[in-house]
């Protein structure tokens, strides 16, 4: 399979994400959030953004199936996390990756999460998942879109 980039927005997939999107040919993006699977009002949401691309809305579970199958291995894919605890989860169930580039994790009104740099904000529970990935060898990033330069996660965030 030829996974592309993994890539952590809250957003998921909007305009920034797309335009990582056409710089790398995506065909086809798997979103990877339970909620939002189970959702099929998002999962329509997502299939509008994408443009010419196809979209698979998957739980962690079934990432790890479908990602671990040859079902997607003639397409160039984009995987893109939700939220850094479901690149976690599918870590956890045994899945490897190099690198996540995260794009955008934000605050909702209710958190009391730090700003560490621009589309950022963390809190102690991403701080630990950011250290669970670490130990687990995959590297974080930080890249909003193709201009932007990439910084390394460890560098705007003490964890």
């Amino acid at each position: 399979m030829a996974v592309i980039q993994y890539r952590l927005d809250g957003r998921m997939l909007h305009g920034q994400v797309s335009n990582f999107a056409r710089a790398l040919n995506i065909e086809e993006f798997v979103v990877i959030n339970e909620k939002t699977a189970n959702d099929p009002t998002q999962v329509m949401l997502l299939e509008l953004a994408a443009l010419n691309a196809e979209v698979d809305a998957v739980s962690p579970q079934d990432a790890y199936e479908l990602l671990t199958s040859d079902e997607l291995e003639d397409y160039r894919v984009m995987v893109v996390f939700k939220e850094i605890f479901d690149a976690v989860e599918l870590v956890k169930l045994g899945y490897s990756m190099k690198e996540i580039v995260i794009s955008g994790m934000y605050a909702k009104d209710n958190e009391n999460k730090v700003k560490a740099e621009a589309c950022l904000f963390v809190d102690d529970k991403d701080k630990e998942a950011f250290r669970f990935l670490e130990d687990h060898g995959v590297l974080l990033t930080h890249q909003i879109s193709p201009e932007y330069n990439k910084k390394m996660v460890h560098d705007l965030v003490k964890f």
